[in-house]
């Protein structure tokens, strides 16, 4: 019994640790001069929404795609999120492959976390380089975001991870993000079309 709860206590405390990653911020985007950027957990809930569409595309093992991209950057909790600067003198794959280690060791599936953070790592399977490639097109998602809503120098995140994709569909992606419009979706909407053609209709 005493294990048993011993085992819980450890899957509470790594769930308070889970729930820091609501105010880790992702660095890198305060150099653009971005005050406000996105936090740790919201780019892992959009990157394993991507990473199961990319999953579904590649006929790849969606599911696993989405698990893979859930947890590959928990270690971040601890090391922060190191951006292309702080990465010159720092070792990020080193830090954040300890901290991981240190989050998982004592829970009873800490064994299959462990296999999640080192088939990403390894990039040996296609679900893993899906799920790396998820990884980037949310970069690439929020760079234009961020671009389109006046902030030029995040374009530079769009550039410096496009030759990193792997896949045909992240690829192809890639290109309609930089085509699209960030408001295209809603303004879309018929309902939303045609109050916006009657508007413009008032005005000539």
């Amino acid at each position: 019994m005493s294990c048993w709860i011993m085992n819980y206590k450890k899957i509470a405390d790594f769930l308070f640790e889970l729930n820091e990653a609501k105010c880790t911020p992702r660095s890198g985007w305060h150099r653009t001069g971005i005050k406000n950027a996105e936090s740790l957990a919201e780019h892992t809930a959009i990157c394993a929404q991507i990473a199961f569409l990319l999953g579904e595309m590649e006929g790849a093992d969606a599911e696993h795609c989405a698990l893979l991209a859930l947890f590959h950057d928990i270690g971040e909790i601890r090391t922060g999120d190191e951006d292309w600067v702080s990465r010159i003198y720092k070792n990020k794959n080193d830090s954040e492959g300890k901290a991981f280690l240190a989050q998982s060791a004592n829970l009873p599936m800490g064994g299959k976390l462990k296999g999640f953070f080192d088939e990403v790592k390894k990039q040996k399977t296609k679900e893993a380089i899906i799920a790396k490639d998820a990884d980037l097109l949310e970069l690439a998602v929020q760079a234009k975001f961020y671009t389109q809503s006046g902030y030029e120098s995040a374009a530079l995140f769009i550039d410096g991870m496009r030759d990193n994709l792997k896949t045909n569909s992240a690829k192809k992606l890639l290109a309609e993000i930089e085509r699209s419009k960030i408001d295209g979706w809603w303004r879309a909407i018929p309902e939303i079309t045609a109050i916006t053609e009657k508007i413009f209709k008032n005005k000539k």
